[in-house]
């Protein structure tokens, strides 16, 4: 009987994390989200590019705040050149501010085959600005995560 019970309790637990393995986490200060991008399992996916990191600061550096509610309007579209990712930073501030933007390219198995850093600089008090990212990533079937941070301009 002691095995019996021993094996239903290892079932629900596999059962629980085969559950929580497409889970998206959302850091708590509205910086992760994903877009519309589909990731498809099934297919193949290139590895003849190796993994792109293309960042000037690191993230959660400076005064920054999360500011993922800002864009508006994003795409992750795969070209025939990469990815494209476009999208609106509407800043709800008083002051004029600064984007960073940080894309990240997540493939099937959870690995990320791209990080690239985008900014929007001096974006005016309740004004918007446009961001347009290729990211040359020959991969197909990627899931896009944006990271947003907003600080006041100049800072």
């Amino acid at each position: 009987m002691r095995h019996v019970w021993r094996n239903c309790v290892i079932a629900a637990g596999m059962t629980l994390l085969a559950a929580c393995s497409d889970m998206q986490w959302d850091e708590g200060d509205q910086t992760v989200a994903s877009t519309g991008a589909t990731i498809d399992r099934t297919g193949p996916t290139s590895t003849t590019v190796p993994d792109i990191t293309e960042i000037v600061h690191q993230p959660a550096s400076g005064d920054y705040v999360g500011a993922l509610v800002d864009i508006t309007d994003h795409t992750c579209e795969k070209t025939v050149d990469g990815w494209r990712v476009t999208g609106t930073a509407t800043n709800p501030t008083v002051s004029p501010a600064d984007y960073r933007i940080y894309v990240s390219l997540i493939n099937g198995t959870a690995a990320t085959r791209a990080l690239v850093e985008t900014e929007v600089a001096g974006v005016a008090a309740g004004g918007r600005g446009s961001f347009d990212t290729m990211i040359a990533l020959p991969d197909d079937d990627l899931r896009c995560v944006l990271r947003v941070e907003r600080r006041a301009s100049g800072g």
